[in-house]
């Protein structure tokens, strides 16, 4: 009922399954946006990781010669590929992130980035195994 309307009554609405479903405000949904921004921040110190992994690897080839390091690879290391690709990446993800970080679906971002920076540093490791 109403005050100034005492005829005037408010019945609960019945909700079907066919309603779209109300706006969640819950602490999980708020959560999403810090993790995403977490995962994609964190990609940062994960490159300079990947870029000291990639001088280490060219430093142990330093001494290789034919003789020395027969199974060195296909042409070695590429190293501009694997050292100034993994800040790139780090750079990427956070560029997009500012468009994807409140999406549902914008965690994949970051996770590909992750994806890319272990990428490199597996494709470094079998290049220098031997």
């Amino acid at each position: 009922m109403n005050a100034d309307k005492s005829n005037v009554t408010f019945e609960p609405k019945t909700r079907s399954s066919t309603d779209p479903a109300p706006l969640q405000t819950s602490r999980n949904v708020q959560m999403w946006p810090w993790v995403n921004w977490g995962v994609a921040l964190s990609t940062v110190p994960a490159s300079a990781i990947v870029m000291l992994f990639a001088l280490g690897a060219v430093m142990s080839t330093d001494g290789c010669a034919d003789h020395d390091c027969p199974n060195l690879g296909n042409g070695g290391i590429d190293f501009g590929v694997a050292f100034y690709g993994a800040p790139l990446v780090a750079f990427v993800v956070i560029v997009i992130s500012f468009f994807t970080a409140k999406r549902r679906k914008g965690i994949v971002v970051p996770l590909l980035g992750w994806a890319l920076l272990v990428a490199d540093v597996v494709v470094m490791a079998a290049s220098v195994a031997g």
